[in-house]
């Protein structure tokens, strides 16, 4: 039997956010300010896009680097890159060197084939690496050290596929969750992390909750609804084929799934 993916935490993404702690699991700008859906969307035309045509590369910019933080630095600490400097060094200077380009999320909308943002944004992570270590060696600094892959290693995309796909499933529980609220039915989304999650049987839920046993499959299959017009939301931003954004919804949702970027 497949089983559900735990969501990394189960808090509200906002709580980081409020300390100033950036990580894997808390893609802040995603969750403010993306309108909540309710349907399966047939056409979404992503945030990304959005605020790019609306000249607000501000946004953008914060948008991604967000989300991709965290995982951008578990990839340097797990991979060759480590040898170079500290993971949060490297990433940091990325982010100044590429983003500081107001073309540079443009460019990446603009690949053909489509490129996942994750894999472009490895990318650029390698080529800033090797200029980074040119400086170094122009300066003397580090005439020695070995220059890094221009491929991505297998073992730390593996790490920073999991972290990244924490962070849209941690997004997406938080913004449906925000939604029962809304609602008033915060016990129907407890409802469905009790069952599917912590395994627990409806009738101990009926005794919990006082939700009638009969009617929790319905509660559970509108949540799990929900919960995937979240994550498709957010992976219209990186995968505009059908196919490879449902097995990447599949990878995110359960634990076996192993869906490639």
């Amino acid at each position: 039997m497949r089983r559900f993916r735990h969501p990394p935490h189960r808090g509200s993404s906002t709580d980081a956010s409020a300390t100033g702690e950036v990580n894997a699991t808390t893609p802040r700008d995603y969750h403010r300010c993306m309108p909540l859906l309710d349907e399966f969307p047939s056409t979404h035309r992503t945030l990304l896009e959005q605020a790019l045509e609306q000249g607000d590369i501000a946004f953008a910019r914060r948008h991604v680097m967000a989300r991709a933080y965290g995982p951008l630095c578990l990839y340097a600490r797990a991979s060759s890159l480590r040898s170079i400097a500290p993971a949060e060094e490297l990433v940091g200077g990325f982010f100044a060197s590429r983003f500081g380009r107001d073309d540079y999320l443009a460019r990446w909308l603009a690949t053909n084939p489509p490129l996942p943002l994750r894999r472009w944004l490895v990318n650029g992570l390698l080529l800033h690496a090797r200029e980074y270590l040119a400086a170094e060696r122009r300066a003397r600094r580090a005439p020695t050290l070995a220059e890094p892959p221009l491929d991505i290693e297998p073992g730390p995309w593996r790490t920073l596929e999991r972290a990244w796909r924490d962070g849209v499933l941690q997004a997406s529980c938080d913004r449906v969750s925000e939604l029962y609220a809304r609602e008033g039915r915060t016990d129907a989304w407890r409802l469905f992390m009790r069952h599917i999650i912590d395994g627990v049987a409806y009738p101990a839920l009926e005794a919990e909750l006082a939700i009638p046993a009969a009617s929790a499959p319905m509660i559970t299959r509108t949540a799990l609804r929900r919960l995937r017009a979240e994550i498709n939301a957010i992976l219209a931003e990186e995968f505009t084929d059908p196919a490879q954004r449902a097995r990447e919804l599949d990878a995110i949702l359960f634990d076996d799934g192993d869906a490639d970027a």
